[in-house]
């Protein structure tokens, strides 16, 4: 996989959400345009998601840790302090997102909360027939597509969506945008937006992240 082509995928930074595709490069210091860095941190009403690409993956989540393979899928909820790392010796890749997107208190450092260092992050894996963990600031499902054209999500008022392709080749309609898009390709579906997915390999499936207005 060519890592670098798929960091130069974006996603607008909205007050509901920011995140995107992140490499740690094998021999590496931290996450390429990580401006925190490895330090322990918590989000502050603010919930974070990680799918785990490529490599393998250690995270601290309060007092223990955890390790994570290709496939695997991660949700911090609000105040559960956290730290990642590079356990391998390839590439680690990460998709990640936050939300909502508080600019004025993006993370803390320090004076963490009574009790934060015993909370713990919900992990799953993404597998046909496995529901992956949600919360009231993310909410993650895998959608199957078929062979006709399928809406996996339409935004409302106030509600975001992205869009990523685990598996399979689709003819992607947003709104009045086309784009055809492969594995690990990514779109963000903004507010008041329908989503269609037409297959052109199948079979596809595809990750969907709503993020409500909080």
């Amino acid at each position: 996989m060519n890592w670098r082509a798929w960091m130069e995928q974006s996603l607008p930074f909205t007050d509901l959400k920011r995140g995107g595709a992140t490499v740690w490069p094998r021999g590496g210091k931290g996450l390429i345009g990580d401006s925190l860095g490895p330090i322990l941190h918590l989000h502050d009403g603010a919930s974070e998601i990680f799918y785990f690409v490529a490599g393998r993956c250690r995270l601290e989540i309060g007092n223990s840790e955890e390790f994570f393979e290709p496939a695997d899928y991660v949700l911090i909820p609000p105040g559960v302090p956290h730290n990642l790392w590079n356990a391998g010796g390839d590439d680690l890749l990460v998709f990640w997102l936050v939300a909502p997107n508080y600019n004025e208190n993006k993370w803390r450092t320090d004076r963490f909360p009574s009790g934060a260092m015993n909370r713990r992050a919900l992990r799953g894996r993404v597998a046909r027939g496995i529901e992956l963990p949600s919360d009231a600031n993310i909410r993650t499902r895998l959608v199957s597509v078929d062979t006709a054209p399928t809406c996996v999500v339409r935004t409302a008022e106030r509600r975001e969506a992205i869009v990523y392709v685990v598996e399979g080749r689709v003819d992607a309609e947003v709104g009045s945008r086309h784009r055809r898009m492969a594995e690990h390709d990514f779109v963000d579906v903004p507010a008041s937006t329908p989503c269609v997915l037409t297959p052109t390999v199948e079979p596809v499936s595809v990750l969907v992240f709503e993020v409500p207005a909080p």
